[in-house]
């Protein structure tokens, strides 16, 4: 018998908060994918606009962001130090990754800030993500991709008391 595999604990959790908030996604399942690169050359045509997410840490290791943006985009992170107002940044490690969000590499996204209920990571969505009607996301995995709208995000952002902060990108 053959299926659609079902939905891990985490994104069985993710739907259910979702739909608490009045918000549905679209699923794609695809063949795992790693990087922007990647994902773009699946050619979902979904209508929506890739991100890019990362995990970036001050040069002490103390302070944490989770940057959210475009899938195109280039990181300046002498820039986004600046906007921040932090010292230089740098990539978190794949050890912090997973303490800090439960993450993989290659699977981070905006939805990964549910794994981290006391706020020890900042989230910064770049404002172009607030002009695009959808985004697409890896919720915690390599082979699917979720697409919600940008106003369902912030909605859901405020719903379970997620704050924010916009920077522009260079």
């Amino acid at each position: 018998m053959t299926g659609t595999p079902p939905l891990s604990g985490q994104q069985t959790a993710l739907l259910q908060s979702l739909k608490a908030h009045g918000i549905s996604v679209k699923i794609y399942r695809h063949q795992p994918v790693y990087t922007c690169e990647q994902a773009d050359a699946l050619g979902l045509h979904t209508d929506a606009n890739p991100t890019k997410n990362l995990l970036l840490k001050d040069r002490k290791g103390k302070q944490f962001f989770l940057v959210v943006l475009p899938g195109k985009a280039t990181v300046n992170l002498v820039g986004l130090s600046e906007a921040l107002g932090t010292s230089r940044l740098s990539f978190a490690s794949s050890q912090q990754l997973d303490t800090y969000l439960q993450a993989q590499s290659g699977a981070v996204s905006v939805f990964d800030v549910m794994n981290d209920p006391e706020h020890r990571v900042s989230l910064v969505i770049a404002n172009a993500i607030w002009h695009v009607q959808a985004v697409e996301c890896q919720p915690f995995c390599h082979d699917q991709t979720w697409v919600i709208a940008t106003q369902d995000l912030a909605r859901w952002l405020q719903g379970i008391g997620r704050r924010y902060q916009t920077v522009d990108h260079q």
